[in-house]
């Protein structure tokens, strides 16, 4: 409850950053707002380069995958972020949102991520 009042406040006061702004995803967790590094918090999804197998042991690029979700969902509207911390880089690191959704969350939802 305490992180909805939260994200909500910060939806409130910041609000989403114009989707007219430069996002891209590297990768499945890694974001840029401009030259701004952003790296989802609470989980990881394969690196660009990883491949996976599925159920019949067919190889599938599940890092492409991964990125091309994010930065699918991330054209489709507004992007905002909670940054919570920074990493080892001093790269910011925090929740993402696009029209309400999740994009870790989303990545899990979808096989393309696990929680960390």
């Amino acid at each position: 409850m305490c992180r909805f009042i939260l994200t909500l406040a910060f939806l409130l006061t910041c609000g989403p950053v114009s989707a007219a702004e430069h996002w891209s995803a590297e990768d499945g967790d890694t974001l840029w707002h401009d030259k701004k590094r952003i790296q989802l918090l609470g989980f990881d999804a394969p690196e660009l380069s990883q491949v996976c197998f599925d159920a019949a042991d067919k190889i599938w690029p599940c890092g492409k995958y991964a990125r091309d979700h994010i930065q699918h969902l991330i054209a489709s509207g507004d992007v905002s972020c909670i940054i919570e911390s920074k990493d080892g880089s001093n790269d910011d690191v925090g929740v993402c949102f696009v029209g309400g959704i999740d994009l870790g969350r989303d990545l899990v939802k979808h096989g393309l991520a696990v929680a960390d």
